[in-house]
């Protein structure tokens, strides 16, 4: 058993390696002990018949009664036996998993105290240590995990990273020994990309795999190696047949792509839509347990099936897997997505509206063809879906949480010379440079990117779980090659303007949400045009000011915060928030704060001493200052006298008499 220097990052904290634990000859799994003077987080159990020999190794650091956190990444058959071992030892403390297992264990009446890493939002922060969960699939189980602690920069990488046991190995036996045991193990080396791209954004100096060697050392060296390999398993997807034909495993392969659904709809959504149909659906866990149809047939009928029940929206979240499929392994395409029989069914529709109304008006007819150009989702001339269906998208994608150190990408792309492209060789020239900028824009993006055509004359470029840094990459490059293309008919430039999802606050609504990000969008692209050509405008560009002003508002109670914000944003107002006096001097010296209302009790330093702070400065001083407060006494409007305050309310505010108080002062402090 390796065991570690306790002082390896802090004096206070440390992990313990227990096991190893031999499944087979040449295959060992690794637990792992998370310590600190009061916290005791285990990672994953072992199998049951080695649970004596776990007992007798983890005695040597603490009780099983004092593990006060258990993590399990790795689902296993003697799961819950071992979970029954282990709570006959005394344990007692809150369990951390998938969705799956808290079922499992919840059926077979195992513990009560049970979180999903859904549930905590990928993040575990503890008295000492900060875990944060990084999502996998089919590693190879469909819903899967791994924890990096942050104090420690310890990455616990569950089957990734894995290895084959083999003692004294050297670091070139090591990588062939991880190869190994990923072919064997895993169904391809397209599944490993996407963890990998997520444990990049994080600064590991330790890799503690579930099975095999830990990896102590040429920790950059060892990620650079495993994002290289390139393996296709053929147990998962297919298997070859006597005569060497491929014979897929659709049902296999059809699981991947419900999987897949879940990620944008609603679980018994998905489950209610097959009920009653060829395909027999499970609902714990949500999956296709038996259907009546077999080979291709089974998979054509499947997204014939989609397409009759739910149309266009399905398909398009299922698109890019299934082309995955179609690149990796041969998989033939549907006959949905080859035959354009969406686009067929839709000319139909129209062809059949247009043939009814031919006695009628050439007005009336205009005005058909134009309410049916907006029932149509995807944009003529570029083939990308629209505005409107991708307003519908973040309907659902605002709803899904954003792991810590990612964030979502909205970027806008118009191309700065298009006007004069119409005017100088007409229409079919401009829609002509349209086309090419969707598609040139196309070649240089990554494949985690979407395009959607804007409503106006620009494109919309949709990346998700990705750095801010690698959105500003995207645009770059994008505007670059628009730059240096030679697919226009002369020399043109691009114009981009950047919204990502930090820049939202989380108390709006989804449709405000979404009316911010489009408003955002539109100002910023209208600034580059104004700066010149080729510019890239995002939220650090400094805009012209086109509210009613800055409104700071200083409350450490986040509803009351919360509920200011909606009432002052509607009237288009700036609004700074602070939940105490240092954030709340800290927005007054970087911004022009036109207005400031401040709670009078706050912890440190009260309302009070925010006024008597600001009166210190002669650029401050004169910032109108509301307070508002349960206790309007006597006292308090002596002291707020004094200080030069402009007006005390007393809570629960009316809205309305606010705001009235507000206008009044800025239109005051305005005409001064």
């Amino acid at each position: 058993m390796v065991r570690m220097d306790n002082n390896l990052i802090k004096t206070s904290i440390h992990f313990k390696p227990i096991g190893p634990f031999f499944i087979q000859k040449h295959e060992t799994q690794n637990l792992y002990l998370f310590t600190s003077n009061t916290l005791k987080v285990l990672i994953d159990l072992p199998p049951v018949d080695q649970f004596m020999l776990f007992e007798e190794q983890i005695s040597t650091y603490c009780e099983i009664s004092e593990i006060t956190h258990l993590i399990i990444q790795l689902p296993s058959l003697s799961l819950v036996n071992t979970m029954r071992r282990l709570n006959v030892d005394g344990f007692k403390g809150q369990i951390i998993t998938t969705q799956p297992i808290k079922e499992q264990l919840l059926k077979n009446d195992i513990s009560k105290d049970i979180e999903t890493i859904e549930s905590l939002e990928y993040n575990l922060f503890l008295e000492d240590f900060k875990f944060s969960f990084l999502p996998m699939q089919f590693l190879p189980f469909p819903l899967m995990f791994m924890s990096y602690e942050a104090n420690l920069n310890a990455l616990c990488s569950s089957t990734l990273f894995s290895s084959y046991y083999q003692p004294d190995s050297k670091d070139t036996d090591l990588k062939n020994l991880v190869f190994a045991y990923h072919k064997a193990n895993m169904p391809s080396s397209e599944y490993i990309k996407d963890p990998l791209k997520r444990i990049r954004q994080h600064q590991i100096k330790t890799i503690l795999p579930a099975f095999g060697t830990m990896i102590l050392k040429d920790i950059d060296q060892m990620i650079d190696y495993e994002y290289h390999l390139d393996f296709y398993n053929t147990y998962q997807v297919f298997k070859y047949n006597d005569e060497f034909v491929k014979e897929f495993n659709y049902i296999e392969i059809i699981n991947h792509m419900i999987t897949h659904l879940k990620i944008h709809i609603d679980q018994d959504e998905i489950y209610d839509t097959f009920s009653k149909s060829e395909f027999i659906l499970s609902k714990k866990p949500l999956e296709l347990k038996t259907t009546s149809l077999a080979g291709y047939k089974l998979w054509n009928a499947f997204f014939e099936f989609i397409y009759a029940k739910k149309g266009l929206v399905w398909l398009t979240m299922l698109e890019p897997l299934v082309k995955q499929y179609n690149n990796s392994f041969g998989l033939e395409l549907p006959t949905v997505y080859m035959s354009k029989m969406v686009e067929i069914t839709k000319s139909n529709e129209q062809l059949q509206k247009v043939n009814k109304e031919l006695e009628e008006s050439v007005e009336k007819l205009s005005n058909q063809v134009e309410e049916t150009k907006d029932a149509i989702l995807r944009y003529p001339i570029t083939k990308l879906y629209n505005e409107q269906f991708f307003r519908e998208l973040l309907k659902k994608d605002l709803t899904t949480p954003v792991p810590e150190h990612k964030t979502t990408g909205y970027i806008l792309i118009q191309l700065d010379q298009i006007n004069e492209l119409n005017k100088r060789y007409g229409k079919e020239t401009g829609d002509e440079a349209i086309r090419n900028l969707a598609y040139q824009t196309t070649q240089v993006i990554p494949d985690e990117a979407t395009l959607f055509k804007q409503s106006g004359p620009g494109i919309i470029l949709y990346i998700q779980m990705v750095s801010p840094k690698t959105i500003n990459k995207v645009a770059l490059k994008v505007r670059n090659a628009i730059r240096d293309s030679i697919l226009f008919i002369e020399k043109v430039t691009a114009s981009l303007s950047i919204v990502t999802l930090d820049e939202v606050s989380p108390v709006l609504t989804t449709n405000e949400k979404i009316k911010l990000i489009f408003t955002l969008l539109d100002k910023r692209i209208h600034f580059a045009r104004q700066i010149g050509n080729g510019e890239i405008v995002d939220q650090k560009s400094i805009l012209p000011v086109a509210s009613e002003g800055i409104i700071l508002l200083v409350d450490e109670d986040d509803i009351n915060r919360n509920m200011l914000y909606r009432i002052f944003n509607r009237i288009h107002f700036e609004v700074k928030m602070a939940a105490s006096v240092e954030e709340a001097i800290a927005i007054v010296d970087s911004y022009p704060v036109d207005l400031i209302i401040s709670e009078i009790n706050l912890s440190k330093m009260d309302g009070f001493g925010l006024k008597r702070h600001l009166n210190e400065s002669k650029e401050h001083a004169n910032i109108p200052f509301i307070m508002v407060s349960h206790n309007k006494t006597l006292e308090n409007i002596k002291r707020g006298n004094v200080l030069d305050v402009d007006l005390i309310i007393e809570k629960p505010i009316i809205p309305e008499e606010l705001i009235g108080h507000v206008k009044r002062m800025r239109i005051k402090r305005n005409n001064l």
